[in-house]
Formats: C-alpha cells, structure tokens, sequence
C-alpha cells in the first residue's frame, strides 16, 4: 500500500491561488481553512477566505474573516479596503447585507485582466459616477459592458446597471473606432477615493484601422518616461550629489524632465516600449 505523503504549506497556498482564478470558490475555502489549522496567523489566507466568502455572497463570514487577517496584520491594507467595502454594502443595504445577499454576481475574473498593453489599454477613474455605495457591490475583476449614447460612453454592469462614463476626451475617440468596427473590453479595479477604477482593453481591432491607436495618450505617456529614464542614465553620478546648499537651488532646466512644449511624439525608442507591459496593481485582488 501506498503512502500519500500530505502536501506542503506551499502547495496548499499555490492550490489556493489556483481555485480563486479558476472561480472555485467552496474549494479555496477549504484549503485555506486547511492552511490556518496550520498557520493561524496567515493574514493573506485569511485575505483569500474572505474573497472566497465575499464571492458567495456571505458577507458575515467575508467581514470575519478580513477582521482576523487585520488582527494579525494591523498595516494590512488589503483587509483594511474590504472591510470599508463592506461597511458601505451595509449603508446601502441594512445590517442584514452582513448575513446574506443571494443579488450578487459571482466573478471569475480573466487572469490577464491587470495587464496594460502599451496603446491598447486605458486604466482610469469613472467620471460622474454612481455612489460609493453602489459602486462598492462591484468586484475586481469584473467584467463591465461599454454603452454609447451619441458621443458618450458610458460604463455599466452585465446587468445593466450603469456606473459611471469614460473620461470625454476618451470616449470621443473610442466612439469614432467602435462605429468603425473596433470592440473593447472593460474591467473594474477597485474603488479609488471617490470612483471606481477601471481598465479599457481592445479586444478586436478592424483591419481596416490597423495602423490607428486606440489610446495614443499612453504611448505618449510611455514615450515621456523612456525619454526621461534614457535621460537620467545619462547623467554623470556626481550630479545627484548636492551639498546642504545646493539641495534647494537645484535648476529645474537641468532635472532631466521634460517640458510641456517638447515633442515626443518623434522619438526613437518606438521599438523599446512595443514589447512593454505593465501589471496594474490591484489591492484588493488577492489570489
């Protein structure tokens, strides 16, 4: 007869990942339950059990356990973000959002959603958005549909319940290429200050507009930065050393920025930012 040796604390939190993004979620609470009999004070399985709970709509079970991952862990912001979360379901719904809500959606985020892709992705705040409130019942990692009413586009759920609109100068653009025949995806990030953070993706471009941009701001973006990295690189090391004097005389015409007039839509690092892709962090998504 065969021993089955019992999988290690690095196995069980890798098959914990796994199921929070294949959307299994009764499995990832039981292997992280399984993982704080080992370890009680494992404040990110405490972060996965609470989503895994969030996901099934038992609110009561998300709230305890995020408030046990931030006992462990006090600076932990990630717990920190889900309580607020709740606590704003709870103002909008009652007290008994706490218990039980069976109107949720359950989520299974795409594992790719948090990549930018320079040109195709746009990541910005929602403009004349819902409430708080409202905005707080939508997961990261959602997939939002996109509206467009004249020369407006307008961000709402699978449901239908609109959130908010993309930013007008945005939207003038992204209007012009989905009559055009492009198609766009759209995924909530998380909450900000005041909006809902969301990522604009292309998710087909018509042939026909191969050589058409869909977010030419961010490849501008990207240029400025590269510009200012190769910049920086080039300067000597001794011109970071100041002394007590000189830290507050620093010649803004010599910091390696650029300025608003400069044109970097010539530059020649075309070829150094194509490849680029930057992972968009995402706080409260914790697989």
């Amino acid at each position: 007869m065969t021993d089955i040796k019992p999988k290690t604390r690095r196995q069980l939190v890798e098959d914990a990942r796994r199921t929070a993004l294949d959307g299994d979620w009764e499995l990832a609470i039981t292997l992280n339950q399984n993982l704080l009999e080992r370890t009680p004070r494992d404040a990110e399985a405490q972060n996965r059990l609470g989503r895994a709970y969030f996901q099934l709509n038992n609110y009561s079970a998300a709230y305890d356990a995020y408030s046990g991952s931030l006992k462990i862990d006090p600076a932990n912001m990630i717990a920190r973000r889900n309580l607020q979360r709740l606590e704003l379901l709870r103002r909008k719904h009652g007290a008994d959002v706490l218990v039980q809500n069976d109107s949720a959606i359950p989520i299974i985020p795409k594992t790719n959603v948090f990549i930018e892709e320079i040109g195709k992705t746009w990541v910005d705040e929602l403009v004349n958005p819902v409430s708080l409130e409202e905005l707080a019942e939508v997961s990261a990692g959602e997939q939002l549909t996109l509206a467009v009413e004249g020369h407006r586009l307008y961000v709402e759920r699978l449901t239908g319940e609109r959130l908010g609109e993309v930013d007008a100068k945005t939207a003038e653009r992204l209007v012009e290429l989905i009559l055009s025949g492009n198609r766009y995806e759209v995924y909530a990030l998380g909450l900000s200050s005041s909006s809902l953070r969301v990522i604009l993706r292309e998710g087909y471009r018509d042939p026909k507009l191969a050589n058409k941009f869909s977010f030419p701001r961010q490849i501008s973006y990207t240029r400025a930065y590269l510009r200012d990295r190769d910049q920086l690189r080039q300067r000597d090391e001794a011109d970071f050393l100041f002394s007590d004097d000189d830290d507050e005389d620093v010649d803004d015409d010599e910091s390696g920025t650029l300025t608003p007039d400069e044109d970097v839509s010539n530059n020649s690092d075309n070829d150094a930012f194509e490849e680029d892709v930057v992972v968009v962090e995402e706080e409260e998504q914790t697989l």
